[in-house]
């Protein structure tokens, strides 16, 4: 008698068993950055594993500066400045912390809209805000 389904559909359900299967790190959590920012390594002052840690806003006067609007999923908005010059990896940093913890375990993408079409943002992109042309305008978090 003949199976119905192909063996590369056997294979497939195999990797997804065994994916499922794999124990995946936690993330840190506040108390853990907390403790972590008491101890003398300044890599996890107020980074979470993966995003890069957030500088101290610049001062307005600064004249690299740049403003960007955030608009949460819970319908909030956010301003920060970031200077031009900073890697627009950061804006994840921002928008993490800025997310309802009981929602941070969720993944999350950055949309940027304009007039007539947007634009995702990738993480793995290493450009500044001022090459990624993000200076100010305003970026909203969606869940992946």
């Amino acid at each position: 008698m003949e199976k119905n389904s192909s063996p590369i559909i056997d294979i497939a359900s195999l990797e997804i068993d065994s994916l499922r299967r794999i124990k995946r790190p936690k993330r840190f959590s506040d108390a853990t950055a907390a403790a972590a920012s008491n101890e003398t390594n300044p890599f996890f002052t107020n980074a979470v594993f993966g995003f890069p840690q957030l500088p101290e806003e610049p001062p307005n006067r600064d004249s690299d500066l740049c403003r960007l609007c955030v608009r949460l999923p819970d319908g909030r908005r956010i301003q920060r400045n970031f200077r031009k010059s900073e890697s627009v990896q950061l804006l994840w940093s921002f928008c993490y912390f800025q997310i309802d913890e009981s929602e941070r375990r969720k993944p999350f993408k950055l949309i940027q809209a304009f007039p007539g079409a947007y634009k995702t943002l990738h993480y793995g992109s290493n450009t500044t805000f001022d090459q990624s042309g993000l200076a100010n305008s305003l970026v909203s978090v969606t869940w992946a």
